[in-house]
């Protein structure tokens, strides 16, 4: 199938996705008009620092109450426009609604309907039960950690693995230290553990995710702050891009278990340290081929370093698949 013109595609990348030819941008720091916020993937002041700046102009936000809340938001504020799941409304020549995407509490999905096209962006497809999806003709996603020869256990399976890594620690008498890629990741195993009343500490960052949660009215394990020190039976939830506390914990070692979609590679402790659990919130290779078969869409964008894999298998499938994102230095240097 012969690609579509450029100019006819349905997203472009200007600091951000943007949907082509409207003031509509998606996950985008630089943002446009309206900027429609797909999830909080760093729940808090934190991740509200890093949002495109609302406080002056036309600009304005689009996400579902919950992503708001997590963000410490004020959903009445006259710059944010709250979206109800599954509930279609009409903005200009725009018709948009927004969809539970499965990623995590308030993550959602958009269709945009304009010109008789239908476009969706999907960002991180989730793996959760209330995940859904919509017919599109154009569809955005991020590819993530997607790989052709990594396939995700399912969430619960996942999560059976890390209470395993965990106990298996403790009953040798170390200290199990979790590496988390994500916020959202730490807070759905730390849920998990604590069900199977295992004592938890956490890195601030974690712990102030727990305390949005909380006070968006989610769900969330209460997680105590790591000073220094793990007691007797305790587990550490850390971040993996942080550096980990001294190997040594009084007389007692860390175990480093490592959770997330692909092993961490070329940390200063060394991978053979480490238990490596695959889990992971997002669809893998496989799913993301299966969600852009659902949809029936015949032009794919695709996000994220790991995408050049998933657009050549989608362009074998006659698809007009393409990555998107900012020009890498080769490219530029090749023009």
């Amino acid at each position: 199938m012969a690609s579509r013109r450029a100019v006819d595609r349905a997203f472009v990348y200007r600091g951000g996705v943007r949907v082509a030819g409207t003031v509509l941008s998606c996950d985008s720091a630089a943002g446009g008009e309206l900027v429609f916020l797909s999830h909080a993937p760093t729940p808090g002041a934190k991740g509200r620092r890093a949002l495109p700046r609302v406080g002056s102009g036309r600009r304005r936000l689009l996400a579902t109450e919950a992503t708001l809340n997590l963000l410490g938001l004020d959903p009445s504020n006259t710059h944010a426009l709250v979206a109800v799941p599954g509930r279609p409304f009409s903005l200009g020549g725009l018709r948009l609604e927004v969809f539970p995407s499965g990623l995590m509490p308030g993550a959602a999905s958009l269709l945009c309907e304009r010109d008789g096209r239908r476009i969706v962006y999907a960002g991180p497809v989730g793996l959760g039960a209330g995940a859904e999806l919509r017919a599109a003709d154009a569809v955005c996603l991020d590819a993530g950690a997607a790989r052709p020869d990594v396939a995700f256990p399912g969430l619960e399976a996942g999560l059976q693995s890390v209470g395993r890594a965990v106990r298996e620690v403790l009953a040798g008498g170390a200290a199990p230290v979790i590496l988390l890629p994500s916020a959202a990741l730490g807070l759905t195993v730390a849920a998990s553990l604590a069900a199977d009343r295992i004592a938890l500490r956490a890195h601030r960052t974690i712990v102030l995710a727990a305390a949005a949660y909380q006070g968006a009215g989610l769900p969330a394990p209460s997680l105590s702050r790591f000073a220094g020190r793990l007691g007797p039976g305790e587990v550490l939830l850390w971040p993996a891009y942080e550096k980990v506390p001294p190997r040594r914990q009084g007389g007692r070692a860390l175990a480093l278990v490592t959770v997330g979609p692909e092993p961490l590679v070329g940390r200063p402790d060394g991978p053979d340290a480490e238990r490596v659990v695959p889990l992971s919130l997002t669809a893998d290779f496989q799913g993301l081929l299966r969600y852009v078969e659902a949809t029936s869409a015949k032009e794919v964008a695709v996000l994220g370093d790991s995408g050049e894999d998933l657009t050549t298998a989608l362009r074998s499938r006659g698809l007009d698949a393409y990555r998107l994102g900012p020009p890498r230095q080769a490219e530029l240097f090749a023009a």
